[in-house]
């Protein structure tokens, strides 16, 4: 099961590219896999043209808008909390 789920997002992220269409079925199929983890835009619409960015730590996806504000505000949620606690690396 595992496997498939990274299967899946692989193939999420080969398609997130300006370059690449989708079809209106395909775009409701994987609706969810290819939204903005903050404010749910459907990355794969074409009216979409920013750029898409995921976050290295939990692989969550981002549209540009949303990941700018997340740079400005002082980064990302889990980030944050990390940081107060001294650190990801810390023992």
């Amino acid at each position: 099961m595992m496997q498939e789920e990274n299967i899946r997002k692989e193939k999420i992220r080969t398609i997130l590219t300006p370059d690449v269409k989708v079809c209106g079925d395909c775009r409701e199929k994987y609706k969810q896999e290819a939204s903005c983890s903050a404010c749910g835009v459907n990355m794969l619409d074409p009216s979409y043209s920013g750029m898409v960015y995921e976050c290295p730590l939990c692989n969550e996806l981002y549209c540009e808008q949303c990941w700018g504000h997340m740079g400005a505000e002082g980064g990302h949620e889990h980030a944050q909390a990390e940081e107060k606690r001294g650190g990801i690396f810390n023992r």
